[in-house]
């Protein structure tokens, strides 16, 4: 999904996908205070360079995202926690199940019901299983569970991730880093497109 950001919002998502590409499923800090900081403070009128905003509930949902992508969840937390749509619960979701605090993640997931990302993620994430060579067995029942089912199960990836917690340096670890990478990517891009 290309989307034509703002200069500074291109800056910032640049910078991540340099710096922290992969963050951990269960980040430990923030990847860049620096980069935390300079979100915190600025205005959603900075983020977007001027532009008219339709909808600022949209525009907070972009601060929310670029912080939980700098692992900074605290402060990505309290944006979401404000954010009572659809998309809002999302965010919300990804940075419980970060924490991890899963069941907590599961309620958001609730609240979030069927989000219009997640077909896109679906035919994403197996993309990304079709580019692994040598799966695990672990891995490849995830693929395959994945492309036997017609829609997108949050509660599933939540139970992934958390089961990922005893094997850090797995194949499916680094796949779920992967997915949860275009989950964000994808749920910012759809934040911006309704933002503007």
């Amino acid at each position: 999904m290309a989307v034509a950001y703002t200069p500074a919002i291109s800056e910032v998502i640049e910078k991540l996908e340099t710096g922290n590409p992969l963050p951990n499923l269960v980040p430990q800090d923030a990847w860049s205070t620096e980069l935390t900081d300079a979100l915190e403070s600025a205005s959603l009128d900075e983020l977007f360079d001027g532009k008219s905003l339709k909808n600022t509930t949209f525009g907070e949902a972009i601060k929310s995202g670029l912080l939980l992508w700098n692992d900074a969840l605290d402060e990505s937390h309290t944006i979401s926690q404000e954010l009572m749509d659809q998309t809002g619960s999302y965010w919300h979701g990804i940075m419980h199940r970060r924490e991890p605090d899963y069941s907590n993640s599961k309620y958001w997931f609730g609240r979030v019901g069927t989000h219009p990302i997640f077909p896109a993620l679906r035919e994403r994430t197996l993309e990304l299983f079709k580019q692994i060579p040598n799966p695990s067995d672990t891995l490849a029942d995830i693929g395959q569970t994945i492309a036997s089912q017609e829609n997108w199960d949050a509660y599933q990836l939540v139970d992934w991730c958390e089961a990922a917690e005893d094997a850090p340096d797995s194949d499916v670890t680094r796949f779920l880093q992967q997915v949860q990478v275009e989950e964000i990517k994808l749920l910012l891009a759809y934040s911006y497109q309704n933002a503007i």
